[in-house]
Formats: C-alpha cells, sequence, structure tokens
C-alpha cells in the first residue's frame, strides 16, 4: 500500500529580529520622549528655578534679592536690582547692590549645586559697610568653581575665581585725624583667586590711582564658618600727600606709628565680611 503524501502546508518563516526592527517599533516612543524633554526644557520656568536656587542658598545663608531676572536655555541671563545684605538687621549690615548684571552661566550646574561655572559683567556696583563705601562703575567677573563633596551633606568649593573693575572709588569716613571724607579713586583692580575646598587664596590683588596704590594678599574661607585673613597694603602717591597738604599727613600717619619707612600702610582685616575688623600694623621704630 503507497504512503500517503503529507499535504499539511509548513508555518511560514519566523521574521528576522535586527536592530533596525527594534529601532524601528521604539521610535514612536523615543521621539515622544525627546519632544517632551525638548518642550520641558525649552519652555520651562527658568526663574521659578532660579527662584528655588537662590532660596536654597539662603537657607545655607546666603540672600540674594533682585528686581527681575531673566534667564535663557543657552545660559545666557539678565539680571537687575541686585541686594545682598551682610550681616542681620540688629548689627546695622552692610550691603552689596549692583544695578545691573548680566552673562552667561552653566545653568544646570548651579541649579544643582555642584558647579558655578560663569561670567559676569556688572554695572554701577557698591558696598557699604560702616565708615566704608566702595563704588564700580564697571566689573568682569569669571568664576569655574566646583562644590565636591567632603563627606555627608557638606560640600566644598575648588576653583579659580577672577575679577576686573575700572572706575572704582573707596569713600572712608575719617573722624581722628583728617577729619573728613576720604575719597580714593582707583582706575583699575585686578583680583585672580583660586579655591580649594571653601577656602579661597588670593594669587594676585592689585589697585592702581592717582592717589593711592593698593595690594591684597591672604585668604577668605566661605560658608558656615566665614573666616577673613588678609594684609592690605596702601601706599599713597605724591599727589595724595599734595592733595591734602595742608593736614599734613605724613607727620599724622608717623605720629599714628602706620607709615613705614619705605612709605607704605598695611592692615590686617580679620574676622567675617558681615564683621571685618581691620587693624592697622605698627611701623617698626627705628633706634636712636
Amino acid at each position: 500500500m503507497a504512503e500517503t503524501e503529507n499535504t499539511e502546508i509548513p508555518p511560514p518563516p519566523e521574521p528576522v529580529k535586527n536592530w533596525y526592527t527594534r529601532l524601528k517599533k521604539i521610535t514612536p516612543f523615543l521621539s515622544g520622549l525627546l519632544a517632551f524633554l525638548i518642550g520641558l526644557i525649552w519652555f520651562a520656568p527658568l526663574e521659578s528655578y532660579a527662584v528655588l536656587a537662590l532660596r536654597h542658598a539662603a537657607a545655607s545663608g546666603y540672600h540674594i534679592e533682585f528686581s527681575d531676572l531673566s534667564l535663557s536655555v543657552f545660559g545666557n541671563y539678565h539680571i537687575e536690582g541686585i541686594k545682598i545684605p551682610l550681616g542681620s538687621d540688629s548689627e546695622k549690615p552692610g550691603q552689596i547692590k549692583i544695578a545691573e548684571a548680566k552673562g552667561r552661566a552653566a545653568l544646570f550646574g548651579i541649579f544643582l549645586g555642584e558647579k558655578y561655572e560663569f561670567s559676569a559683567e556688572a554695572l554701577i556696583c557698591s558696598l557699604s559697610k560702616g565708615d566704608f563705601t566702595l563704588k564700580i562703575d564697571s566689573l568682569q567677573l569669571k568664576s569655574n568653581l566646583e562644590a565636591q563633596k567632603s563627606g555627608g551633606t557638606e560640600k566644598l568649593l575648588s576653583g579659580p575665581l577672577e575679577l576686573e573693575a575700572e572706575a572704582a572709588q573707596i569713600s572712608y569716613k575719617e573722624t581722628r585725624f583728617l577729619k573728613e571724607d576720604i575719597v580714593i579713586p582707583f582706575l583699575k583692580i585686578v583680583l585672580k583667586a583660586q579655591a580649594r575646598q571653601n577656602q579661597i587664596a588670593i594669587e594676585t590683588g592689585e589697585a592702581i590711582g592717582r592717589l593711592v596704590n593698593a595690594q591684597l594678599r591672604g585668604t577668605v574661607t566661605v560658608g558656615p564658618q566665614p573666616e577673613l585673613n588678609l594684609v592690605l597694603t596702601l601706599k599713597p602717591t605724591e599727589e595724595f600727600y599734595q592733595k591734602y597738604q595742608d593736614k599734613d599727613p605724613k607727620t599724622l600717619l608717623r605720629i599714628a606709628n602706620v607709615l613705614h619707612d619705605d612709605g607704605r600702610i598695611e592692615l590686617k582685616i580679620r574676622g567675617s565680611l558681615a564683621q571685618p575688623v581691620v587693624e592697622p600694623v605698627p611701623a617698626a621704630k627705628t633706634q636712636p
């Protein structure tokens, strides 16, 4: 008896699954996710994120106020009416004011509190504290600071910081010897510093002026326990002595024992930025 023929139809071959097939299936999902992320970044209220970041900074002791703020997704920013108080109300605090600031910043690093990389151009700045007032017409600032964890939740700042200012002016109400307001203009101020674990070491600090030239060196510690450890060296020019010749400032400075033989005046600055303590370094007395 002859064998019966097998009339069953073989199943169709399984489709070949490769990366192209898989990619084709998930492309709509990826496109939707990408569109969502672009929309979130492009239309997100970045100013609200900045306010949240400033509130976080205020909780750490750094208070910043402003009247107007605009940010772009590319990192460009423009701020007006900046105010930074120094100290509490009961201490009659000083204050930093900036009329306008603009520049570029790495926004996500700043919002996350991990990297403070930015450049800034500020106009009409002032710092007032006690009898001192500093005014600057134009200031440029560059920062590439990083916040690195040191254990727990504490973060320490490290990285370079540069500042350059033009058309600056320091005013001081002198009530002991000259008994008048001393106004010292500076043509240019240059400051270069390097931060290492919350301690900012000043590598270059110079101010050039017609009446006085100045140099600043030392360290500034930031964070929960801020500390100043600075030495400011002032060297009055002949134009300064001629301007106040009716007061005979050289004689007064020598009587106060603060004018050194090479014509410099040195001031030690301790304490904090909110409560600085300034002490003159006595001049070495010559032996008879």
